[in-house]
């Protein structure tokens, strides 16, 4: 929407970034309140995906926008397209991993740390794929766990934009106050309608902004 208004695909991000700081954290609570959390792994992971962050946010600056809305689009039908046939997959919880494989997911924060501050949008079926082969989570526990760590990433991400003099308060006040909303209204539904709603949202949704940013409308 923010590019559709014209704005710069840096601002689109920072504006974003600026949003989800602020709703990520409500959303997490509604996914994981009734549930066990790791937190050394949740920490871990997300202090090493502001690594990916710093990477992604100098890849927007320097990487022309139609690139980047091209390779976000094709990353995104991906996403859809594996998800559509990996019908099983975050389901339902998974069996318990040894430590070994539990550790294959710290890498996956590096990537998802980068495509946050690029887009972020389909970063939470990364993690699910991520973490329901490393950690055996299904779609509710995932996204709680990537909104739980996509919270440092947002920040970051969007200090390093204003830094860089991409900033305007008006929308980004308002994009806070419409995804707060959102995104309490979206979780709990999410959280009440489980695993086979979460994964149906996101082929819908996923291929209609998919298809959008590839043809560029």
């Amino acid at each position: 929407m923010f590019l559709a208004l014209g704005m710069s695909f840096p601002l689109a991000t920072a504006v974003q970034k600026v949003s989800s700081a602020f709703w990520v954290l409500p959303a997490a609570y509604n996914y994981l309140h009734d549930r066990k959390i790791d937190w050394t792994f949740l920490i871990l992971f997300s202090l090493l995906g502001l690594v990916g962050v710093y990477v992604g946010v100098l890849f927007v600056l320097a990487v022309p926008e139609r690139t980047l809305e091209l390779i976000v689009g094709v990353i995104i039908l991906a996403l859809v397209t594996y998800t559509y046939f990996k019908k099983d997959m975050g389901m339902g919880a998974a069996r318990a991993y040894s430590k070994i494989r539990q550790m294959l997911a710290y890498p996956g924060a590096l990537l998802m740390g980068f495509y946050e501050s690029i887009f972020g949008a389909g970063n939470g079926i990364v993690f699910v794929i991520i973490g329901f082969f490393t950690r055996g989570f299904d779609f509710v526990a995932s996204l709680g766990y990537y909104f739980a760590a996509a919270f440092l990433w947002c920040v970051f991400a969007a200090a390093l934009f204003i830094q860089k003099g991409y900033f305007d308060l008006p929308v980004m006040v308002a994009a806070v106050a419409g995804s707060l909303i959102g995104a309490w209204l979206g979780s709990k539904l999410g959280k009440l309608k489980g695993n086979s709603f979460i994964r149906l949202v996101f082929l819908v949704v996923g291929l209609i902004l998919g298809v959008k940013l590839l043809l560029g409308v």
